[in-house]
């Protein structure tokens, strides 16, 4: 018989070989990405404590998990093998459950709620910090009462981090005549704990809907911290849109109140916890600015949902940074009308 060369191989041979380097690429893909998520809840939610023991917990189960992928030839008991190490890791990270009963940092020791009583709104634990020029605190923690019927609007503060890739969102509630009640969703922080991106992907921190006054929850970015941009937007929503979004709010904040919940920072974060509560949000199409939500506020104007859309969008956004206003009205009881002065979209 005569010899075959390798180039009188079947055409079918290439790309046969194509796609199993393609099966294998995103096999160990997987392989990869699931270990490196594994070893990273060790890190953050193991039982010795990040930056120290779990450190060192981590590596040494990531080490066992590259031999096992390694060293095990065969593709069957490779799996195995790595599947029953991901499992001790698995099974207590998805038994921790969430707490309200931790050592809480003061920003976060009390947990709101709202009564709504024929008409009347009460926002238990409300935040109320004053703050000196020095940035040290007085902490209070209030009952405040407004009317349901004095609702006039929602407006939206941005307040960007990270070089502008990421973004903490407050949305305030014009009651007119009752003041400005506003919304900040964040981590709720133990003694000892800093804000995470990474930890925010784990168990690090529950969530919490905190209620509080704007010279309170705005001033602590204008005005104490050093590297914090605060920008005010006045939104397009119509009051039956604007009353949806209170009342979705306020049912979430009494559902945490009754079942602690973990944050997350894809699914569960400061924005799309809000996005995920109300019908109007739910039905905007996905935007990444919604994960990387540092151009959030971009995102609604196109969208439409600003007062003062007719500007140009770099334009108002000039216009809408407040820095500078709230530190001159720093001690002044009408902050929030300060604030406000001049800026496109409101009256």
């Amino acid at each position: 018989m005569p010899s075959l060369s390798p180039h009188s191989q079947s055409p079918a041979t290439w790309p046969r070989k194509l796609a199993a380097l393609a099966r294998a690429t995103i096999r160990w893909l997987l392989y990869s990405l699931a270990t490196l998520w594994t070893a990273g809840a060790v890190y953050v939610d193991g039982p010795l404590g990040m930056h120290t023991g779990n450190a060192w917990l981590a590596l040494g189960w990531l080490g066992v998990a590259i031999a096992c992928l390694v060293l095990i030839r065969a593709p069957g008991k490779r799996f195995l093998a790595w599947f029953a190490l991901c499992l001790v890791v698995l099974v207590p990270w998805l038994s921790k459950q969430p707490s309200h009963d931790r050592d809480w940092q003061p920003e976060w020791a009390e947990l709101g709620w709202v009564e709504l009583d024929q008409g009347e709104l009460r926002f238990h634990n409300f935040r109320n910090f004053d703050y000196d020029a020095n940035g040290n605190a007085t902490k209070r923690w209030e009952t405040r009462t407004v009317q349901l019927r004095n609702l006039q609007g929602l407006d939206y503060f941005h307040s960007p981090f990270a070089g502008d890739m990421l973004a903490h969102p407050i949305l305030s509630f014009d009651f007119g005549p009752d003041g400005h009640i506003a919304l900040s969703v964040e981590t709720r922080r133990e003694v000892g704990e800093d804000y995470s991106e990474v930890g925010g992907l784990y168990k690090m921190f529950e969530l919490q809907y905190i209620w509080g006054d704007e010279r309170d929850l705005i001033r602590v970015r204008t005005n104490v911290r050093d590297d914090e941009s605060v920008y005010l937007y006045r939104t397009a929503l119509s009051p039956e849109q604007t009353l949806y979004v209170l009342l979705d709010s306020i049912r979430q904040t009494n559902w945490i109140e009754e079942q602690p919940r973990f944050y997350n920072a894809v699914t569960a974060n400061c924005t799309t916890s809000l996005q995920a509560q109300t019908l109007e949000f739910r039905n905007i199409p996905f935007d990444i600015r919604m994960l990387t939500n540092g151009r959030l506020d971009e995102l609604i104007s196109e969208l439409g949902g600003f007062r003062g859309d007719k500007l140009p969008f770099h334009e108002m956004r000039q216009h809408a940074f407040i820095n500078p206003a709230a530190q001159a009205a720093h001690d002044d009881p009408d902050f929030s009308t300060r604030i406000r002065e001049g800026r496109p979209g409101f009256d």
